[in-house]
């Protein structure tokens, strides 16, 4: 849900109509789809799987494993069921796991829906070199900065409607 929030943050410095309306309906089903059970379906063992795995591993940056590991750390500061024990076993499975298997399927299917080969080739190649490289680590911070910026001008709008009334 939050992630969906901050992309609509950026709806409105973009031109409208430049404004893909099926992305935004891809948005929208993302929060009531039930599509856990065939993103994590067995991959095809091809080509193109192989493709999205080197690219997975090309960026260095955010990685779903990484986003894992710190929303556990952050459930675990919260849980006062659970011992320390539990979340060692679960992290455990995250990362190397049962799990950590399931994720990797549903990021390859993801890719797979997503792109065609040829632009796994391009976007390999692209992370290959020193722009990709810097995109790679700089790209959250670019979003998470663009965000607050609009956020700030989204406050700023508001409150200038608020004193002209």
């Amino acid at each position: 849900m939050k992630i969906v929030f901050a992309v609509f943050l950026f709806i409105p410095f973009l031109s409208f109509s430049q404004i893909d309306s099926s992305f935004i309906l891809k948005l929208k089903a993302l929060d009531t789809a039930n599509i856990l059970k065939s993103d994590t379906l067995t991959v095809p063992d091809d080509a193109l799987t192989k493709k999205i795995k080197l690219l997975l591993s090309e960026k260095k940056g955010l990685t779903i494993g990484t986003i894992m590991k710190l929303k556990l750390m952050e459930e675990q500061q919260k849980d006062t069921t659970h011992s320390k024990e539990f979340y060692n076993k679960l992290t455990e499975d995250v990362t190397t796991g049962r799990t950590s298997k399931l994720i990797e399927n549903s990021l390859i299917n993801i890719y797979r829906r997503t792109f065609t080969e040829k632009e796994v080739d391009d976007l390999i190649n692209f992370y290959q070199t020193s722009a990709g490289k810097k995109m790679d680590k700089e790209f959250l911070l670019l979003l998470v900065q663009s965000v607050k910026d609009g956020e700030q001008l989204l406050k700023l709008a508001a409150a200038r409607l608020e004193a002209n009334k």
